[in-house]
């Protein structure tokens, strides 16, 4: 399992989409996405590792599929 801090965890998922790491910490809270508070109070999204990343899955997939 990863660890990353709100804005690195934008910087990988969304880039370029304009989402503040306030809305991540939001969906923290909310429980759309997994993460925990550190006991000195800053937020961590919890990741699990991933083989491949979803684009080359997608792009696999394609290929699959011609």
């Amino acid at each position: 399992m990863r660890k990353l801090k709100p804005k690195a965890y934008l910087d990988e998922v969304y880039p370029d989409a304009g989402i503040c790491p306030k809305t991540v910490i939001n969906w923290i809270k909310k429980g759309k996405i997994k993460g925990e508070k550190t006991p000195t109070g800053r937020w961590l999204v919890l990741l699990e590792k991933q083989s491949e990343s979803h684009v080359s899955s997608l792009i696999k997939m394609l290929e699959a599929a011609t």
